[in-house]
């Protein structure tokens, strides 16, 4: 168990069943973060709700949390889909995604990049036209915002998606208004996503938390230009997670402290990782800050 692990929370875990093939299942995923000393990881599916799948999991050990929750995609629950959320909320999700390979910027983004395989490979066979949540280009339609007040009402965490970064724009600022207090930017480095700095400095600003992924690093993008822009944002405003569960990339720990190390040697300091990777996640997942954390941060302290 490396002290580094220990504490901290894994926001975005891929695992089978799945329909793209995933490393470990469910309770692969759960033991092998629990081996490692996380606090939780949360399973996330873009085509199907990962709620009670969670609370299965959850069986195999209990000194780690499994969070769930449901993806608005069209594969998953046919969009927009107030009444899937519902019983997502319910089976006990905590996250709601805003549409992923069924969003207008994602298969925007496949089309001109036909070359991009992993992002391809994640829609493919899927039929159905993009998904929007815009009703025009500064207001949200009737059925997201009663999706917004159902997140508010439960307390969970809106996550962007793959949605572009005006749809977040919009979408965060309206979250806020509907009284939704916990906002996770997805992976906003992410090439189908590209949010420009300003853009998530200032959703940052009006309480957004921006999920920076090792995936990324996998696929390319700048370890220095992910560093830069977490401290440019705030570490107060950042999340370190993975992204992982893909066959061809290491598993999730081994990718979380493969993150730190990069970044590591980047500059960051052991300060901002614990605040990245441990103590904002919990506070975004409504997860007290327990003792495993403050153990963890003492040993390498």
């Amino acid at each position: 168990m490396n002290a580094l692990l220990v504490g901290a929370v894994d926001t975005h875990v891929h695992s089978s069943p799945d329909v793209v093939p995933r490393r470990l299942d469910d309770r692969g995923v759960t033991a092998m973060a629990a081996d490692a000393g996380l606090r939780a990881i949360v399973l996330k599916n873009h085509h199907g709700c990962t709620a009670a799948r969670a609370t299965l999991a959850q069986v195999v050990c209990d000194n780690v949390r499994v969070l769930g929750g449901l993806v608005l995609n069209n594969s998953a629950c046919g969009g927009f889909n107030a009444d899937a959320v519902r019983v997502s909320l319910k089976l006990g999700g905590k996250v709601v995604w805003m549409p992923t390979v069924s969003a207008a910027n994602h298969i925007e983004y496949m089309r001109q990049h036909p070359d991009d395989r992993h992002v391809v490979s994640l829609g493919h066979g899927l039929q159905s036209e993009g998904l929007t949540p815009l009703r025009n280009k500064d207001t949200l339609g009737d059925d997201v915002l009663e999706i917004l007040d159902l997140i508010a009402e439960a307390d969970a965490v809106l996550a962007t998606g793959h949605l572009s970064a005006l749809e977040s724009c919009v979408m965060v600022t309206q979250a806020f208004r509907r009284g939704v207090s916990r906002v996770l930017i997805t992976h906003p480095e992410a090439p189908q996503i590209a949010m420009p700095r300003e853009i998530q400095c200032d959703l940052a600003g009006q309480g957004a938390m921006l999920e920076r992924c090792y995936y990324s690093l996998r696929a390319g993008y700048p370890a220095e230009e992910m560093l830069s822009e977490a401290r440019a944002c705030g570490i107060e405003s950042t999340v370190f997670a993975t992204d992982l569960g893909q066959v061809h990339n290491p598993l999730p720990t081994d990718g979380l402290l493969a993150f730190h190390n990069e970044l590591a040697s980047r500059g960051l300091t052991e300060d901002e990782w614990w605040r990245a990777s441990a103590f904002n996640p919990s506070e975004l997942l409504g997860l007290e800050k327990e003792s495993t954390i403050l153990r963890a941060r003492d040993a390498i302290s």
